[in-house]
């Protein structure tokens, strides 16, 4: 009986760390995120129709609706097309769909809503869709580009269609892809289920990402790099061959789907950030440079002159001028509009989807391209001339204000009730002067770090923390022996049902006790509470 109570407390004590890992993770944004796809036996999968799903991080606060077509788009009467109108249909990946902002500021929406106010009759139909490559988005078209009645089909790649173009497989989804000669291959995809209850938490996608690690390629015989970044190396690598022969075919496949519809076709590949931010530059030649550790190893630097973040880009524009396709490049006019916005970026810091800023600038590019180079019929000129829609000012939120009212009203009461002696306007001063460190802390370091490189401010992060424990754990000093042989007496005992009250109360008594004896650093662990 013994043996068993050690083993539950065992078992309680790996479950306790589990879950505070599993807070951590969400904490730094790490956790699962809801989906709004479902498995499709044509394309591997698709939007769900009518559901909603929200996506929030420190960056952003989205909610997606899909409509009942499974559409992230105006609700529709059915498929086919006003009469009247002249339909633009725009495939793509998260970018088309607007991953990370609202419809307000996504360009799809803000074109639609430009072009109408110039005075034509055009309507957008958006298809975006999470995680799709190039293949999907025409086997999309294949599937449902009859009913939909577009008259132009434009198509935004991204780099990461490149190389899964070739694949069979995205994650546990099945996808289909391209043969060469523009068919697609005979490939039955199989429901992979429910998501596993491992995915579901962060703790066990963090497990599952070690235990199944991405395909890796190596560039020069010795630094191993996920085989996604094939698309970065100029010369064309052996993995390339494969990649540029499917994307090819899949993209005559577009070509001749579109001549069938009667549609013209134009294709914006999209620029990683990379190719318009230097921050981001740096950034990325960082996860191309070995560690200091694999340099004492004797690992090799890569030739700068070998690849590019403009590479992608360039495959696209180059695969569509074989194909007579019609293609525009926005690099230079997005570059033009960071250096002229507030902060200089077009892109989110942590992710680097475009932010508002970088979906405006999209959207006049794809304006002011597809009217200069006559893709539009005469007829649809513009008959007046209108500026791009306003942008829409998020409302302030009021949820930091709220909160720091109700600590302040509830520890002055606490306060005065506690300190009877004191005077009780005395009360909200200091606790408002206390709340007010607090708050300009989390509050402005959160700022501070938003303003940082995502990898700056990461790294920045995990050294604070790492700081900030070391710190807690030399203030413990002796302490720190009792606790474990505290917490050791229980696990031998097998008092496992007490070990998370135990956990609990030695984890806020450390920080309460670290807190009291060092006033300057206090703050920051009130801050933690």
């Amino acid at each position: 009986m013994k043996a068993l109570n050690v083993l539950l407390a065992l078992v309680v004590s790996l479950a306790v760390a589990a879950g505070v890992m599993e807070v951590g993770l969400r904490l730094l944004g790490m956790g699962p995120q809801p989906t709004i796809n479902r498995f499709d036996a044509d394309l591997g999968w698709v939007k769900t129709p009518g559901g909603t799903a929200r996506k929030k991080t420190g960056e952003f606060d989205i909610t997606f609706h899909i409509n009942a077509l499974g559409l992230r788009d105006d609700e529709m009467a059915g498929p086919a097309k006003p009469a009247g109108t002249y339909r633009v249909l725009m495939l793509g990946d998260s970018f088309v769909l607007g991953y990370t902002v609202d419809r307000d500021d996504l360009f799809v929406d803000i074109l639609e809503t430009w072009w109408q106010s110039e005075g034509r009759k055009i309507d957008v139909v958006n298809a975006g869709t999470e995680g799709y490559s190039t293949d999907q988005e025409v086997l999309w078209l294949l599937k449902r580009g009859q009913e939909f009645q577009p008259d132009l089909v434009v198509l935004f790649p991204y780099e990461n269609d490149l190389y899964w173009n070739a694949k069979t497989r995205y994650e546990r989804y099945p996808k289909p892809r391209f043969n060469p000669s523009g068919e697609p291959e005979a490939i039955v995809l199989s429901d992979p289920g429910p998501t596993p209850a491992m995915e579901r938490w962060a703790v066990g996608r963090l497990f599952k990402g070690l235990g199944h690690p991405r395909e890796l390629w190596s560039p020069n015989g010795q630094m191993k790099l996920e085989m996604e970044l094939v698309a970065y190396f100029r010369n064309d690598p052996e993995p390339m061959h494969q990649v540029k022969l499917r994307t090819r075919g899949a993209l005559l496949a577009l070509q001749k789907e579109c001549a069938r519809l009667g549609a013209g076709l134009a294709v914006v590949p999209i620029p990683n950030k990379a190719c318009v931010e230097s921050v981001a530059k740096e950034t990325l030649r960082g996860h191309l440079t070995p560690s200091w550790i694999a340099k004492l190893l004797g690992r090799k630097e890569l030739d700068p002159a070998s690849w590019s973040p403009d590479v992608p880009v360039e495959t696209f524009l180059s695969l569509c001028k074989d194909l007579g396709i019609a293609a525009f490049d926005p690099r230079q006019a997005l570059i033009a509009a960071a250096s002229a916005a507030k902060d200089g970026h077009l892109y989110y810091q942590r992710d680097w989807h475009l932010n508002p800023a970088g979906n405006r600038a999209l959207a006049r590019f794809v304006h002011d391209e597809l009217d200069g180079n006559g893709i539009f019929p005469p007829s649809l000129a513009a008959s007046r001339r209108a500026e791009m829609p306003p942008e829409v000012e998020p409302p302030m939120s009021l949820g930091p204000l709220k909160l720091f009212g109700f600590l302040w009203a509830i520890l002055s009461i606490g306060w005065i009730l506690t300190y009877r002696g004191e005077p009780a306007w005395r009360a909200p001063l200091k606790v408002g002067a206390m709340l007010g460190l607090i708050f300009a802390i989390a509050l402005g370091g959160g700022w501070l770090l938003g303003k940082l490189p995502a990898a700056a401010a990461q790294s920045l992060s995990v050294l604070f923390v790492l700081g900030l424990l070391g710190f807690i754990l030399y203030k413990l000093g002796r302490r720190i022996g009792t606790i474990l042989e505290l917490f050791a007496c229980f696990v031998r005992r097998g008092h496992w049902y007490l070990i998370p009250l135990v956990v609990v109360l030695l984890s806020v008594g450390s920080l309460l006790v670290v807190a009291a004896s060092s006033p300057l650093v206090a703050p920051f662990i009130y801050t933690l509470f």
